[in-house]
């Protein structure tokens, strides 16, 4: 970056060298800004819930879309600490005190055990003594601080030579350390300019400029720039006696290299400004925001932002006042106040106000806890069937869980702008509360409590993976709300073909549960001279695959509409297509043989079974290959629990058919008896 007033030091630095090294590392930058760190005691007081809210609402882009500090800080934790709480000295600190205590009190979060290993090989390979810990246990940055050069090196090196896909557990949990070590780093240093006081006193031009008590951070600087581009005038400089003008120029170059220095440490920190001027076109690209050190450069180019420049320096003078804590929170609300003034330029804030929100309710959990209480509650009605109470605390329960899982989804959709199906994160909350409310229409035309009770146990499968999940998403993207690629960037196609498809694999994952009550019913003999309940059993699932078959069809045709919209091609044989396209025959299949007798009800269920399997290798497993246009939704880590998966299910459907067959060979024949004649 080139100052306005350099090139004049350039020309009169009599034999000073005025070069920095360009090709500094961004590690080597962040590690010698770490004497910017002002001692202060070894606690701090615990935070006040109104710093705490209004902390939370400061708005700021990170991973390409706008969000609130609480979000930012929230999946921080948990990619690096596991989870959204850390207990340290009997005080739980959640996600926003965590990272206010990493960013404003550095020296002491640097102790803090937040950094989750699951795997102790890890630390073993770089020299670091585990033989006190256990194998998946939580370290803090000063533990870690003597193998951080051989961890990162070691990472390097494997995302260098190695493609991810083929990476081992160890190297994949190698380079996840590294990356949750550099992302603690980068908030330890994410306030460093505002710490650090510039050379503003060294000769009396500066000191007639700046004051003889200059204060830490970028602020004190931008007023002066202005006097400080006179003072390296050429005619200036000249007019200075020799000695003074090497003494002027060595100080003006060393401010020059301070400030070029902890400008560049800003541009790797958090982007908190929003333009001040709103784009006047429609189809404009979404507003990038700044990082601090662009605020001075504007104002070092004579383009000064003084709504960014306030904020700025409320938000230094917040930092300032970190030990006294009635200042830190007026300067918190006013910073908030700003960074949202700012965002509302862009109609952004709203959004913002209602994340925290939305996390604040953390729908999910809740309608986990009401789906599972539903579980529990409908396996005891069954010990009593005729009980009426039992019966409507299920369905009280069960139609809670669904509307906080309808209301949260419904909440993402708002804030994102767009169809809750773009991720596989958002595809298990969408397709669990299609399988819920298809189960609760079943059981309100059946009225046998089978579909009501696969109604609380899919719904609360459901919800628990979502939050699994989630830990996975923080790992692998930062947010379970990212911004899209380019392809699936079309809000009509998401709200045709995507919800679509995934209402199918809801339909098929559905009819696979239901199915398992017959299986597992026939298999330990329950209400084994009840057929009307196994009939019932078999209309849903029939029904189901019906629905299933109608929503896949359609959605495959309409991706292929939008393939040939995007791609140029209907059809080109891609893993996720084929998985589409697996799912419809094996629909079709199923209903076919039905129709035609060549199976009855117990070849039926199987097949439906299988059907079950298809949809999850068509929903998860094609994305493991990590090939074709349809890669973007490659997970890690789901192989094994697949392989479970699949697993049980082909020891379900063996066992099902060995005890069919043992079943025929012990069974007597039957033949006609002729009675004698009297």
């Amino acid at each position: 970056m080139i100052l306005k007033w350099l090139p004049l030091l350039l020309m009169l630095c009599c034999g000073v060298s005025a070069q920095t090294n360009s090709n500094q590392t961004e590690a080597d930058s962040l590690d010698q800004s770490q004497d910017a760190n002002v001692e202060a005691p070894m606690v701090r007081a615990p935070w006040s819930s109104k710093t705490l809210d209004a902390v939370k609402h400061w708005p700021l882009q990170h991973g390409g879309r706008v969000k609130p500090f609480d979000t930012f800080a929230g999946f921080i934790m948990l990619k690096v600490n596991g989870k959204r709480s850390l207990t340290v000295n009997h005080e739980t600190l959640g996600p926003v005190a965590w990272t206010l205590d990493c960013m404003l009190y550095p020296e002491i979060a640097r102790s803090y055990e937040c950094i989750r290993v699951t795997n102790s090989e890890v630390l073993t390979n770089a020299g670091i003594d585990v033989s006190q810990r256990k194998r998946s246990s939580r370290w803090s940055f000063d533990d870690l601080l003597p193998a951080l050069d051989q961890i990162f090196e070691t990472a390097g090196q494997i995302t260098e030579t190695k493609e991810s896909s083929t990476w081992s557990l160890v190297e994949r949990q190698t380079v996840q350390l590294a990356q949750n070590i550099r992302a603690m780093e980068e908030l330890f240093h994410a306030f460093d300019a505002a710490r650090w006081t510039f050379p503003l006193t060294t000769v009396p031009e500066l000191q007639a400029i700046y004051g003889t008590t200059p204060k830490p951070g970028f602020s004190p600087l931008i007023p002066g720039f202005i006097q400080l581009e006179e003072l390296a005038n050429t005619d200036a400089l000249l007019n200075l006696p020799d000695e003074r003008r090497i003494e002027v120029v060595n100080a003006l170059q060393d401010l020059r290299e301070q400030l070029l220095h902890q400008m560049q440490i800003a541009r790797q920190g958090i982007a908190w400004f929003a333009p001040e001027q709103a784009s006047t076109q429609e189809d404009a690209a979404p507003a990038v925001w700044s990082h601090s050190d662009v605020v001075v450069q504007n104002a070092l180019l004579g383009s000064p932002v003084p709504l960014q420049a306030e904020a700025l320096k409320n938000m230094e003078a917040m930092v300032a006042a970190r030990d006294h804590r009635p200042l830190l929170q007026q300067q918190a609300v006013l910073v908030q106040e700003q960074l949202a003034r700012l965002a509302a330029i862009h109609g952004q804030y709203g959004r913002v106000s209602l994340e925290v929100f939305f996390y604040r309710v953390d729908f999910f959990y809740h309608a986990l806890i009401c789906f599972t209480l539903a579980f529990i509650i409908a396996c005891l009605s069954w010990l009593k069937p005729d009980a009426k109470l039992p019966s409507k605390g299920t369905w009280l329960m069960s139609l809670s869980g669904l509307i906080l899982l309808i209301s949260g989804i419904t909440v993402r959709c708002i804030i994102q702008g767009r169809p809750p199906v773009t991720t596989l994160y958002e595809t298990i909350l969408f397709i669990t509360a299609c399988c819920v409310s298809t189960a609760m229409v079943i059981e309100s035309l059946d009225r046998r409590k089978i579909a009501l009770t696969m109604a609380t146990l899919l719904g609360s499968i459901g919800c628990f993976l979502s939050m699994k999940y989630e830990l996975k998403e923080a790992v692998t993207a930062g947010d379970t709300m990212p911004s899209l690629v380019a392809v699936l960037d079309t809000n009509f196609w998401l709200s045709t073909h995507v919800t679509s498809v995934t209402l199918g694999y809801s339909a098929g994952l559905l009819a696979a549960a239901i199915a398992h009550v017959w299986i597992i019913g026939k298999i330990l003999g329950f209400r084994k001279d009840d057929k009307d309940f196994y009939k019932s059993i078999t209309r849903m699932v029939y029904g189901t695959i019906c629905f299933g078959l109608f929503f896949s069809i359609v959605g495959t045709i309409l991706g292929g509409i939008w393939a040939n919209y995007s791609w140029g091609r209907f059809w080109g044989w891609d893993p996720k297509e084929n998985g589409a396209l697996m799912i419809c025959l094996a629909e079709l299949i199923i209903l076919h043989a039905r129709m035609s007798g060549l199976v009855r009800e117990h070849g039926f269920h199987l097949l439906v079974l299988v059907n079950g399997i298809i949809v999850a290798f068509s929903w998860w497993g094609v994305n493991l290959l990590n090939v074709g246009l349809h890669s973007y939704g490659f997970t890690d880590g789901i192989q094994q629990l697949l392989n479970w998966f699949y697993g049980v299910e082909g020891s379900l459907i063996a066992l099902s058919l060995l005890i069919a067959w043992i079943s025929s060979r012990t069974k007597p024949s039957s033949h006609r008896t002729i009675s004698p004649s009297k």
